[in-house]
């Protein structure tokens, strides 16, 4: 009981030095009331995050957010890492120099891509 008690409290201290750690060096947040937002925090560790986000019409009958953001970290061999990305009614998608990137993509796929876009399937009238 004793052992679980010491255990307990090296818990609690060893978390409380690391949220001591991560205190916030500075924030700042906006919201107006047409859904564009901003946010910026810093903390103690060296990490950093900054998004914006803006309200926008994806069609006709569909509105959306679209955001663009960045964060970096200190990594545990000393690097610091930054990944920039934007979300949106295309997806995610993230940057940073050592996240992989895809393959290109192939020649006959890109033509094949071209053929369907410059000859639509349409569907052939009905002969009554």
């Amino acid at each position: 009981m004793k052992s679980l008690l010491i255990l307990a409290l090296f818990v609690v201290a060893s978390g409380a030095a690391s949220l001591e750690n991560n205190d916030p060096i500075s924030q700042e947040s906006n919201v107006e009331y047409n859904g564009k937002y901003h946010y910026h925090y810093e903390l103690k560790d060296g990490s950093k995050a900054t998004q914006d986000g803006v309200l926008k019409s994806v069609n006709a009958k569909q509105n959306g957010e679209a955001v663009h953001g960045k964060y970096s970290f200190v990594g545990d061999d000393g690097q610091t890492y930054v990944v920039s990305y934007t979300a949106d009614e295309n997806g995610y998608r993230a940057v940073g120099d050592h996240l992989p990137t895809p393959p290109p993509t192939p020649e006959s796929v890109l033509k094949a891509l071209e053929y369907i876009r410059t000859h639509p399937y349409t569907v052939p009238e009905k002969k009554h």
